[in-house]
């Protein structure tokens, strides 16, 4: 087997390179005057976990005393993140500390169309594990591209560095007895690509291994198998791991049903778990069961139809389960049940984002998210559901004056029900209508920039703009009979009706706001980045209601499926898009903003990734051509989302002063008249 790990000797630690590590907020009182919010104090927020909603940020220590936590911290003036390795007591009194620096924080990837590593750009998720008793945790820092397992002892002490990867490892867990860690990785890569480099000597031959968006060389294919090793934590060497250790890193918390979604085990005799009626139908709602000993117990209640996470409480007889409710799943509900009674008893209904909870004593410990607050640590009372703050890593935040948040709910022509968050700007004046932005496609949690992070909803507030963050409503696929994900597919692209189902909900509630007399319906702009961006585009074709596009990604149309590699090409042409040579323009048309360049000219801001602004072009030639107002930045090093710092803050500056320019501009007889294309700069230097 090909090495991909140098062990370090125990008795010879490593010191740190050039990680920089967060500090942690001293001593700071809510006593200062509130101020408006800025560009520099959204980028320079305190992050921990992953960008998702739906994943694990914290890791709980096995006796519910200690939270472990890797925080980030982004600065754009040296255009670097700051890291650390946290730990917090759950008793919230005692201060949380930073016991490490956790390394340097890099972009993640991802696998797709048959390839691995294609560039992504959000944080790399974390990894960070306790030992089974509590005695060490074991985290992974990544370290000039490459990864390295560390250990430390919960005091601090100890601390070094068991071996360094050159390949990303993808997963970390204790073995059961904590002698060693079990970790999985792709260690032919290596190998993998250095024939790459080999076979560039003799030029390559351009095939499905190509991904042009993101690199002029082959990717490695995902033929290459995982590999799961474990590493001896006294002498710091690597070994196959066994069987049952393989089971163990891909089904952390035991065996699991085959299609099951949460799942939680006390002991042998104490399973829970939740699966949809028919596993193979996608996105089907996952209903709970309970095993305890020989028996097993459906959950009947409604309350229970639709669970997303169970945990036991301590003793087992007790369990707690997550559900998302609501007609868009826009809320968490929190209950407690004892398999075998009648009904589970509601503890807590929120808007609020609560995820990746693990039970101390009669407390559940979550990451939560608020509209107006970013992401902390809470602890609910499973017996009244009541909510105390452990760790916020950014109180200073509180000081920010923020614009007023209203949730609404509507539904559009098809029947089908959206929402979204209506952010107006503080101590506006009743009757005035504003302009409005509309931030798209997820607005449960922090309400920040969108989704990647883009459009600050709430600096834009503070500028005077009404923002609509818009979450988009659930697949017109899965208001029908239950489907395969193909099925799925297939289905919301046929007539391209899921995008009509979405615009559709966007054109209800900008109706609903200009009738309720709060937005001024010849000054609205619609932004948008990768999904969000194709509803965007789509919706300038086929609605006349928006003023201004700014676009993350552009732009869909018959070129993408020549120049995005033979991967991309077959996974949409799965979908129903024509192959390149298909005469399809009646496909195209709906969804090309470029075949509509003769339309009424609208003011367009692509600010776009070097790695993707090649899609771009064909529609930025095309409409500039036509003398549309569009202008397009490109950011260099970055991939599907932007992910260095002062990148990040350019982008937030430019969309502001862009939205103030564009639909606060001229007025022509009392009309909103968009401006005109802004010279080139180098034609204005020249004089040309």
């Amino acid at each position: 087997m090909a090495t991909h790990a140098i062990a370090q000797p125990h008795s010879n630690p490593v010191t740190e390179g050039g990680s920089i590590p967060c500090s942690l907020p001293i001593n700071w009182t809510n006593n200062r005057a509130f101020r408006d919010i800025t560009a520099e104090a959204l980028i320079g927020l305190r992050d921990f976990g992953g960008v998702s909603l739906d994943g694990a940020p914290i890791q709980l220590s096995p006796d519910g005393d200690m939270i472990a936590l890797q925080l980030r911290q982004a600065n754009p003036a040296s255009n670097r993140f700051c890291s650390a390795l946290v730990l917090v007591p759950t008793d919230g009194r005692t201060p949380a500390r930073v016991i490490d620096d956790a390394g340097d924080i890099e972009r993640a990837s991802f696998d797709k169309y048959g390839l691995v590593g294609i560039p992504l750009g959000i944080p790399k998720p974390p990894l960070v594990r306790w030992h089974p008793n509590g005695r060490y945790l074991a985290y992974v820092k990544q370290r000039s591209g490459k990864a390295e397992i560390w250990i430390i002892k919960p005091d601090g002490t100890d601390r070094h560095m068991l071996i360094q990867s050159e390949v990303d490892v993808e997963a970390l867990e204790w073995s059961e007895t904590g002698d060693a860690l079990l970790f999985r990785s792709r260690p032919g890569l290596v190998e993998a690509r250095d024939e790459i480099t080999r076979e560039g000597l003799n030029g390559f031959r351009y095939d499905d291994r190509f991904w042009p968006l993101g690199s002029n060389r082959p990717l490695p294919t995902n033929q290459i198998p995982s590999v799961v090793q474990a590493l001896d934590i006294g002498s710091a060497t690597v070994r196959p791991a066994s069987q049952e250790e393989i089971t163990r890193i891909v089904s952390p918390g035991g065996a699991r049903p085959a299609g099951a979604r949460a799942h939680a085990r006390f002991d042998a005799d104490h399973v829970a778990w939740s699966i949809a009626d028919d596993p193979a139908k996608f996105r089907q709602p996952a209903r709970l069961h309970v095993r305890v000993g020989a028996r097993t117990f459906e959950c009947l209640a409604i309350a229970c139809r639709n669970v997303t996470d169970s945990w036991w409480l301590p003793g087992g007889k007790q369990l707690i389960f997550a559900t998302r409710e609501g007609a868009s799943d826009e809320k968490t509900g929190f209950y407690r049940w004892i398999p075998g009674s009648s009904r589970p008893r509601r503890i807590l209904l929120t808007d609020d984002a609560l995820f990746g909870c693990g039970v101390a004593d009669t407390q559940l410990i979550c990451a939560r998210e608020t509209s107006l607050r970013p992401r902390h640590i809470v602890s609910i009372n499973v017996a009244t559901g009541s909510l105390d703050t452990i760790f916020d890593p950014n109180p200073e935040f509180a000081q920010f004056r923020l614009g007023r948040v209203q949730r609404l709910a509507w539904k559009n022509s098809f029947g089908i029900e959206a929402f979204g968050d209506l952010v107006l700007p503080a101590g506006v004046r009743p009757g005035t209508r504003l302009p409005l932005v509309i931030v798209q496609y997820e607005s449960r949690g922090f309400l920040r920039g969108g989704t990647a992070d883009e459009y600050p909803i709430q600096l834009l507030a503070s500028h005077g703009f009404a923002v609509l963050s818009f979450n988009k409503p659930k697949a017109y696929a899965l208001h029908g009979p239950p489907v395969t994900y193909d099925e799925y597919l297939q289905a919301n692209q046929k007539d391209w009706i899921d995008r009509r189902s979405i615009l559709s909900s966007l054109e209800t509630i900008i109706d609903r706001l200009e009738q309720s007399g709060v937005v001024d319906p010849r000054r609205v702009a619609i932004t948008g980045q990768s999904d969000g961006a194709t509803t965007a585009t789509f919706a300038l074709i086929h609605s006349n209601k928006f003023a201004a596009a700014a676009l993350s990604t552009c732009c869909e149309d018959a070129s993408m499926m020549v120049g995005n590699g033979e991967g991309y090409q077959r996974w949409y042409g799965s979908l129903g898009y024509p192959l390149p040579g298909s005469r399809a323009d009646a496909f195209w048309s709906q969804s090309s903003l470029a075949m509509h360049a003769d339309k009424r000219p609208i003011p367009i801001l692509i600010q776009a990734s070097e790695e993707e602004y090649r899609m771009a072009l064909n529609t930025f030639e095309v409409l500039r051509a036509k003398r549309w107002p569009v202008e397009m930045y490109i950011f260099p090093d970055e991939g599907h989302v932007k992910f260095q710092p002062a990148h990040r803050l350019a982008v937030y500056r430019r969309v502001l002063d862009w939205l103030r320019r564009t639909l606060n501009g001229s007025a022509v007889n009392g009309r909103f008249a968009p401006p005109a294309t802004p010279p080139h700069p180098r034609k204005a230097r020249d004089g040309s």
